[in-house]
């Protein structure tokens, strides 16, 4: 129902078609003519204090000049970490329950408000989640995979691969997730081409708007349809860090308080993801797979069934940008797991 009424509101300010598809996907030209552009990043986040630095350091390694943050005012100190890590606060909001259409609206603002300031003619916005991890395929940065791609696309779809843990530590803040969590399960949702999601959207000075729908999943505009390349970046998903860091924020987000309340929405097309998560957490940390109730079709719940995420991509693909040494990484192990044996 609230999809349906977004889709009504889109549609009557003209930024949505009844009938057209608003994506399609098309090879890039043996001769494509690139646009010169800038790439910038925008993180939505609540309450992630253990991973948003780490978002935001891949983010500028993977191209990103700026990193731009709304926080939906987060009860620890995400803000605090994502700001020492170089990003900018752009707009905090406070709402009593999870509220993804206000998000969208106020992260959409920011977006076009930031596009108008900065004056370029042509920005790449990354799109991203707080547990949300993007690189180029091909062993490229996204920039570099944008720097030649053909001006026609003004959209990107990603292969989105959930990740789950299986060893212990089972993350260490700073660090990219995927060298603590390998296993993984791609998320086939969308378009033709099956892209979960579409994080990279193209503001163009000249062109018309494009209106990020929820979840990042599409987007709407006047240039109907929009157009993608059919090769797609990858986005890695860590919604299960450490355990206890995992339970105390699902915790706050779907269980009831005091009050009798939940900060989750029944029904909400983006929460409903996160109540099964925090429901089978147990059965995640035990590796039991056939217990854990895992989003990963168009509509029904199913058994997870990870395997390491290198077995859906080709060996080209594997390689992703770090901004440590394989020293700091191996020490960071060392350290955690002592921890843990104590």
């Amino acid at each position: 129902m609230i999809r349906r009424a977004a889709g009504g509101a889109l549609r009557r300010l003209g930024l949505r078609s009844r009938t057209a598809a608003w994506v399609v996907a098309e090879p890039s030209p043996r001769r494509p003519k690139p646009v010169d552009f800038k790439l910038f990043g925008i993180i939505g986040a609540w309450t992630e204090e253990d991973v948003i630095a780490a978002t935001v350091a891949n983010a500028f390694a993977q191209g990103c000049e700026r990193v731009l943050l709304v926080d939906n005012n987060s009860a620890d100190d995400t803000v605090g970490e994502a700001v020492r890590a170089g990003a900018e606060l752009a707009e905090s909001f406070a709402t009593e329950k999870y509220d993804e259409g206000l998000r969208l609206e106020i992260m959409n603002r920011v977006v076009q408000e930031a596009s108008a300031q900065d004056g370029s003619d042509h920005i790449w916005w990354m799109w991203l989640d707080a547990d949300e991890f993007p690189h180029g395929p091909g062993g490229e940065t996204v920039r570099e995979y944008l720097a030649h791609l053909d001006r026609r696309f003004r959209i990107v779809g990603a292969r989105f691969i959930n990740h789950f843990p299986d060893r212990t530590p089972a993350y260490v803040p700073g660090f990219h997730p995927l060298d603590f969590q390998p296993l993984g399960e791609e998320h086939l949702l969308g378009c033709r081409l099956h892209h979960r999601k579409h994080p990279l959207q193209r503001f163009d000075r000249a062109g018309r708007p494009i209106i990020c729908d929820r979840g990042f999943h599409r987007a709407s505009s006047l240039e109907q349809p929009l157009r993608e390349p059919e090769q797609a970046i990858y986005l890695h998903h860590f919604p299960y860090r450490e355990p206890e860091v995992t339970r105390r924020r699902l915790a706050l987000l779907c269980a009831t308080d005091e009050t009798g309340r939940k900060r989750v929405v029944e029904g909400d097309d983006a929460a409903d993801g996160m109540v099964p998560r925090f429901e089978t957490l147990d059965a995640v940390y035990r590796g039991e797979w056939a217990r854990v109730r895992n989003y990963r079709g168009d509509t029904d719940f199913s058994v997870a069934q990870p395997v390491p995420w290198t077995e859906l991509a080709p060996p080209s693909d594997w390689p992703s940008v770090r901004w440590y040494t394989e020293d700091d990484l191996d020490a960071a192990r060392r350290a955690a797991t002592r921890t843990v044996d104590l």
